[in-house]
């Protein structure tokens, strides 16, 4: 009886049957692929978090920078380009960009003429931001193999880039005329220039929505759908960024990039190897009815700001930080 219960014993301490260590391995290949699936989704949850918490890093960088220098950070990235007509950047996020019949553009090209653009560069130009950086032609085949981001820059980029000098010692150098602008209601006008109308929320002209400043309200509900209102998009690159570092006790030394992968749609997806994926600032620079002006929908006069005001900052795709919180929740 004794060496039976040994035998039972020595058995039972050998190790796994086949039958058991079949078990095991897959319950281990179960748990490495719940892991891998966990691990991914983190990867998710990470990227969608860093591009909310940059955007609001930035937002109240250039804030606190404005506070204490009383003028914005200099040599923002246009996106547009500034030789001819106005084109806005190829590179730029298919939602900013738009596709017709599916989504609608966010910005639009805008060429100032006269009193309007007169009136823009007087008022970037009292807010400090008196030089811009552009793309000559809107073909980044141009550019040499300069990674978006860094195009803007004319070092980098000598083929194709240029900074132009808009203001100096309080007066106009070179007027703005080309501008990135988000679209607005149907008939508004600065100084005569008409501002390309709002799409629908699908794209469509005449969707749902519009032709309403719902596209402003969006990004600040200051801007009531019913309104007029000249928004100037602007992409806070390299150069805005080091332009903080000389003669200020408050600097910010790098602009940071957005990315995005969105696993249902790639064609969302923002890739720094492929677009531009700086922030993006956006501007009031002018109001149908301020200072005393009629509400006609035609921004003249005083109704521009004497210093252009950052109403926010957005990511290049045009989420702005509770949509890329929410989408960190989600995943």
């Amino acid at each position: 009886m004794e060496t039976q219960q040994f035998k039972r014993l020595k058995i039972s301490q050998g190790g796994f049957t086949l039958l058991e260590l079949l078990v095991v391995i897959t319950l281990i290949a179960a748990l490495a692929v719940g892991a891998l699936i966990a691990y991914d989704g983190v990867g998710d949850k990470a990227q969608a978090a860093a591009g909310a918490d940059a955007n609001v890093k930035v937002d109240n960088a250039i804030r606190q920078y404005k506070a204490v220098t009383l003028v914005y950070p200099n040599q923002w990235d246009s996106l547009v380009s500034v030789s001819g007509t106005p084109q806005l950047l190829p590179v730029l996020p298919r939602q900013l960009l738009g596709v017709a019949g599916v989504l609608p553009n966010l910005i639009v090209p805008l060429t100032l003429s006269g009193e309007a653009a007169s009136n823009v560069t007087f008022s970037f130009g009292r807010a400090g931001i008196t030089e811009l950086q552009y793309w000559r032609l809107p073909n980044d085949t141009l550019n040499g193999g300069v990674i978006p981001n860094l195009a803007h820059n004319e070092s980098f980029n000598p083929l194709n880039a240029e900074e132009v000098e808009h203001f100096d010692n309080g007066q106009i150098d070179d007027l703005i005329t080309n501008v990135a602008v988000i679209p607005s209601r149907t008939g508004c006008q600065a100084s005569g220039v008409t501002v390309t109308p709002t799409l629908g929320t699908n794209g469509v002209t005449g969707g749902p929505l519009g032709g309403t400043n719902w596209i402003q309200n969006r990004f600040s509900d200051a801007l009531e759908q019913d309104e007029c209102h000249l928004v100037v998009a602007l992409g806070f690159g390299s150069d805005a960024a080091a332009s903080t570092t000389v003669n200020s006790s408050l600097a910010i030394t790098k602009a940071p990039s957005f990315a995005k992968t969105d696993p249902t749609d790639p064609a969302n997806n923002v890739n720094p190897n492929q677009h531009y994926s700086r922030y993006i600032g956006l501007f009031l620079v002018g109001s149908d009815g301020a200072n005393g002006g009629t509400e006609d929908n035609n921004i003249t006069g005083n109704e521009y700001l004497n210093k252009a005001r950052l109403l926010t900052i957005i990511a290049p795709d045009g989420t702005i930080a509770d949509q890329n919180l929410a989408e960190a929740a989600q995943r």
